[in-house]
């Protein structure tokens, strides 16, 4: 339905299938998960949800029809949409507001996450905004859907709520709409375009993999 966009995917699978290994998430499947690293992915996602609003913001600044602009300012709501009620009220049972946390530091690979994302969104055009921001909204889809169907008793860890929002029905929308808006964006790209666009992908998809070890990591 999206070759273009299915072939970039593909091409950090293999990364992918390496977060479904990793030991945050998979104490976070089965309920094990201690609550100080998860308290600290939600600080620190928090954080990062800001920038990443950042680089749709420049995006848009960089589109040229009404259209693209409208499709960039939607994702303002996804965000608004990943500070969902379980995210709030967890901060909130630990004495924290978003105003709080927004105050508080990045961990250093949240940084260079952040740091890349931005970097391409202010040096390169909006396919590459794309493909930098993308891998996480896609992988959290993949991720989740994954654990939902492999891990029996998923649905008894006191985090499922945080994982279900992942494979919603509105979550699922969202990915599509996106999926499709890429998929238009890519269809006069060339051989060599592709292949640079696909490099982003990975790089960011990389950056997700360290976001995971600083969250297992803790403070």
């Amino acid at each position: 339905m999206y070759p273009k966009l299915e072939r970039i995917i593909g091409e950090s699978l293999e990364i992918w299938k390496g977060y479904l290994e990793h030991p945050f998430i998979k104490e976070l499947a089965d309920g094990t998960l201690p609550e100080e690293k998860f308290l600290h992915y939600l600080i620190q996602d928090t954080l990062y949800l800001r920038e990443y609003a950042r680089a749709f913001a420049m995006a848009m600044y960089r589109s040229t029809t009404i259209e693209e602009i409208r499709a960039f300012y939607s994702i303002l709501a996804f965000v608004n949409d990943g500070e969902g009620s379980f995210r709030l009220d967890w901060l909130k049972r630990e004495g924290l507001s978003t105003l709080a946390v927004d105050k508080m530091p990045m961990a250093e690979e949240n940084r260079a996450y952040c740091s890349f994302m931005l970097e391409v969104a202010e040096q390169q055009g909006v396919e590459e905004i794309l493909m930098a921001v993308l891998p996480c909204m896609f992988s959290y889809a993949w991720i989740f859907e994954q654990v939902a169907e492999n891990t029996p008793d998923v649905r008894e860890s006191k985090y499922w709520p945080f994982i279900e929002s992942y494979i919603s029905k509105s979550y699922a929308d969202d990915c599509r709409a996106w999926a499709a808006f890429t998929e238009a964006r890519l269809q006069n790209c060339t051989e060599d375009e592709l292949h640079r666009l696909s490099d982003i992908f990975q790089k960011s998809s990389a950056y997700e993999t360290g976001f995971w070890d600083m969250s297992y990591r803790g403070r």
